[in-house]
């Protein structure tokens, strides 16, 4: 709308052309690693500073200023902008779930537990108890809310909008413990008003879930959230889209790590590897200690032969989970200095052990990446290793692997169509006599039709 304006050259005062340039500033995603990037956020950061020297007591801007000063590495004036917020409105829920998550960012995360466990409204309110749950699985804790929270469903006396977090956070807990049914009902509490984390949960989870997300309800929702819209574009290995929507995400949360992760790993399958250097940088600004990025790091500094910087970054890495990632890393590395036996040996060492981790998808990406690495580096065995890399990928196929595969082959590989029936979230029952469409709400059974005819001789068949 706002650019529709501009465009039709409306009259427009100061003021209001001062709004609208704020209004594009913060809803266009800028690349940060770049100096345009750089300076719409120093602009960002300026603009906050003059809102809180007329009101030092705007809450708003004393969050927003946190997360881009976190964003930017400058973690202790983060902290302080954050407990002046809490002094300022220390039950706020905004103020609470957004120190919490700060805590999160640093790795703290008994701290975040705490900072909403102990609070006296936690028990009273959907919003923070969704975090306690979410918070206390980070933490590795039991939750002291989720039952609370399960009773606040059932008795169904609260607005479901304010109830989607707490259900989406238990439908999670379900999920992860094999509970499917209970978690497919949860889920579906959570969607009848879905937040961006609710929406982006339940497109990552849709096909564990087997759910049809074609909901009005949840169609509008994924509109609005650039990491359910990431998530989508990259489920059709739409790579453009899922960039757009990464940057977009980022834009809105400078200080999440988790846009950026994607966007090394992105340019990194494509091969453009300054550009997934730069973001990496980007992001070690915000959190040094994130190990995942130093993951990122050492492979694409191997990738452009900074072998000895590859091997640094390696050496700082101690979370046990990267392991595999790292042999594949030290096997790149390996195939740099035309050691094609260590390479060999180093690339199966990472595509076994995902394969005892049940990742077969990880351990065919593996191979993948050997291939086009072993084709780069003229490895004698190139050819061999491209075939196993395809017949693996054939077993165990992921949009990562397809996306790398298909710049390997000569035939594009397929990957399979998702024709397993679906659940609905809800079905319509048509009544041909009173002519009249109502709204069934459950999950359905699987390929469920969305409207159905009622009829009035055999009783209609309850939803699960």
């Amino acid at each position: 709308m706002v650019r529709e304006a501009q465009a039709r050259r409306f009259a427009v005062s100061p003021v209001q052309e001062e709004l609208f340039r704020g209004v594009v500033d913060d809803a266009v995603p800028s690349d940060d690693s770049t100096t345009e990037g750089r300076l719409i956020f120093q602009s960002r950061v300026a603009r906050l500073r003059r809102e809180l020297l007329v009101a030092p007591e705007n809450l708003l801007a004393l969050l927003d200023l946190a997360q881009l000063q976190l964003a930017a590495g400058k973690a202790d004036a983060a902290e302080r902008l954050l407990k002046t917020a809490i002094g300022l409105a220390p039950n706020g829920r905004i103020v609470l779930r957004t120190a919490a998550r700060f805590y999160v960012h640093l790795g703290i995360f008994d701290k975040a537990h705490q900072i909403i466990k102990r609070h006296p409204g936690t028990k009273k309110d959907p919003w923070l108890m969704a975090s306690e749950i979410a918070l206390a699985d980070a933490a590795g804790v039991p939750s002291t809310m989720a039952s609370l929270g399960l009773r606040l469903i059932k008795e169904a006396q609260t607005h479901p909008r304010h109830l989607a977090e707490v259900a989406g956070a238990l439908a999670n807990s379900e999920m992860m413990a094999g509970h499917y049914k209970e978690a497919r009902q949860l889920l579906r509490k959570a969607l009848l008003h879905p937040t961006d984390n609710i929406v982006a949960q339940a497109v990552m989870d849709g096909s564990r879930m087997g759910f049809e997300l074609d909901a009005p309800t949840v169609t509008t929702a994924v509109r609005r959230s650039s990491e359910a819209q990431l998530l989508q574009a990259w489920q059709n290995q739409d790579e453009a889209g899922a960039e757009r929507h990464a940057l977009q995400w980022h834009a809105e949360e400078p200080f999440s790590s988790r846009p950026i992760q994607f966007l090394t790993t992105l340019y990194s399958l494509q091969s453009e590897y300054e550009k997934s250097l730069g973001w990496v940088r980007r992001g070690l600004i915000a959190d040094p200690s994130d190990e995942g990025l130093i993951a990122n790091l050492a492979f694409a500094k191997a990738a452009v032969g900074d072998i000895q910087l590859a091997e640094n970054a390696i050496n700082r890495i101690k979370e046990a989970s990267l392991a595999p990632y790292l042999k594949a890393t030290e096997g790149l590395i390996a195939l740099k200095r035309g050691d094609f036996a260590k390479a060999e040996s180093l690339y199966r060492e990472a595509e076994h052990t995902f394969d005892k981790l049940s990742r077969p998808d990880l351990a065919a990406l593996a191979m993948a990446y050997y291939a086009k690495f072993a084709l780069e580096s003229d490895a004698p065995d190139s050819a061999r290793i491209r075939a196993e890399a395809e017949a693996k990928f054939n077993k165990a196929r992921s949009i990562d692997g397809y996306l790398l595969m298909s710049r390997l082959s000569p035939s594009k590989p397929a990957l399979p169509m998702d024709d397993e029936p679906k659940r609905r979230l809800s079905q319509w029952v048509f009544d041909s006599e009173s002519n009249t469409l109502t709204e069934r709400p459950g999950v359905t059974a699987k390929g469920a039709p969305a409207i159905v005819v009622a009829s009035r001789k055999v009783p209609f068949p309850p939803l699960r």
